[in-house]
């Protein structure tokens, strides 16, 4: 069985950058969160809690919401990678 791991990248400036974002790293053992110091999304950053998650931008009105868009893209992630894998 393939590892998958899924990388959500958030900025430390961003209001996302919070604990229950890091804590989905416990609850999914096949997920990273990095912390950068900025992601050349200053306008974004501003306006909105946002997160990447494999590449693909996740943002919402509050931080929050944010975390649950993210889980839920993870679990998307997760459930096609399974569903890709072939059957022996």
């Amino acid at each position: 069985m393939p590892f998958n791991l899924v990388l959500v990248e958030v900025c430390d400036a961003n209001q996302a950058c919070r604990p229950e974002l890091f804590s989905l790293e416990s609850q999914f053992s096949s997920v990273d969160i990095m912390e950068t110091n900025c992601m050349s999304e200053c306008d974004l950053c501003a306006h909105s809690p946002y997160a990447f998650v494999n590449g693909e931008l996740v943002e919402a009105e509050h931080p929050d919401t944010l975390v649950e868009k993210v889980k839920f893209r993870i679990r998307e992630i997760l459930e096609d990678s399974e569903d890709s894998e072939p059957s022996l």
